[in-house]
């Protein structure tokens, strides 16, 4: 497909993580409008999609999570072309979740109007919502090149958390890591994003990650060994390791559960060399394989392969069998 295929994408003001390096990736490879809409426009999305004028791109992105949209997602029937970029997918599975068992079957609606792609993140969960009959493509999440780093500096921190814990939909998280802060010593930090959250990562020996219930690896795993920390991380099974790369004890410290995660801990704190080795060569996988800018190729794959709704799909089917 030609280079000069019209993309609009549609995010928001406000992100926690910045995307200008996909966005700028992108851009170089289609004339590619971006719109940001501000916490207002969002909750007026059914108002303000009409003024979008969808009609005049050849591909429409949407990088707004479903669970900001809400109901409103039914201003999005009408767009042919549609692609929407959702982070949260896991929550379908988490019971926690105000979306649990919602996202699949509003993809479904959606993708029976006009057509629907939609790219999750996460391997195994991307392969349930395609075993469910949905166009999916899976590009897993990754960090930022040009805002996270390795400073260099003296880490004082010997182990903690950088994030959020109170969502409900994070009720086993915080109760693990929780579990370690009485036990182990854990710190938790919450920062935000930009310079604070940088230099916090960097102040770090050994990153707790906790995506229990997930099914897929966040974000910050990636951003944490990009800054320098060995990460321990929840295995999450299935394909994702292999399919990611991550390999225990080499660039990746891996528990299964929060008895391990003490033993590991316990170890570690006995091996310093050991911890240097394993999050150095996590930092150079990340930044071989897991940054954005390695994901600006999948992205225009995802974008550039026509998007048909599934009324037309079964249509060919059926006539296809008739023949």
């Amino acid at each position: 497909m030609s280079s000069r295929l019209k993309l609009l994408i549609v995010s928001r003001q406000v992100r926690s993580r910045s995307f200008s390096t996909l966005f700028n990736g992108l851009s170089d490879c289609f004339d590619t409008t971006l719109l940001k809409l501000s916490k207002e426009e969002i909750r007026d999305f059914s108002s303000i999609v009409p003024k979008l004028n969808c009609e005049q791109y050849d591909r429409v992105m949407f990088d707004i999570p479903l669970r900001r949209i809400g109901k409103s997602y039914k201003a999005l029937k009408s767009i042919s072309g549609l692609i929407l970029y959702e982070e949260d997918a896991c929550q379908e599975f988490i019971r926690h979740s105000k979306y649990y068992k919602k996202f699949i079957k509003i993809y479904h609606e959606l993708s029976m109007a006009e057509g629907c792609r939609v790219i999750l993140t996460g391997f195994n969960v991307g392969e349930r919502f395609r075993q469910a009959g949905l166009d999916v493509y899976i590009i897993p999440k990754a960090f930022d090149e040009k805002h996270l780093k390795n400073l260099e500096n003296k880490r004082d921190v010997e182990q903690a958390f950088v994030g959020r814990v109170k969502n409900r939909v994070y009720k086993e998280r915080q109760e693990f890591l929780q579990s370690l802060v009485v036990n182990e010593g854990l710190k938790l930090f919450k920062t935000d994003p930009g310079e604070e959250y940088l230099l916090a990562l960097n102040r770090i020996k050994i990153f707790v990650s906790a995506d229990i219930g997930f099914l897929e690896y966040m974000a910050k795993n990636f951003e944490a060994m990009a800054c320098g920390c060995l990460v321990l991380a929840k295995r999450q099974g299935g394909v994702e390791e292999e399919k990611l790369g991550l390999i225990h004890m080499e660039n990746i410290v891996l528990y299964n559960d929060l008895f391990d995660a003490v033993n590991l801990l316990s170890y570690l704190k006995g091996k310093p060399e050991v911890v240097k080795s394993i999050a150095y060569n996590g930092r150079k996988f990340v930044e071989e394989r897991h940054s954005l800018g390695s994901r600006i190729n999948s992205f225009s794959l995802a974008i550039e392969k026509d998007v048909s709704s599934l009324e037309k799909v079964k249509h060919f089917k059926l006539f296809g069998r008739w023949l």
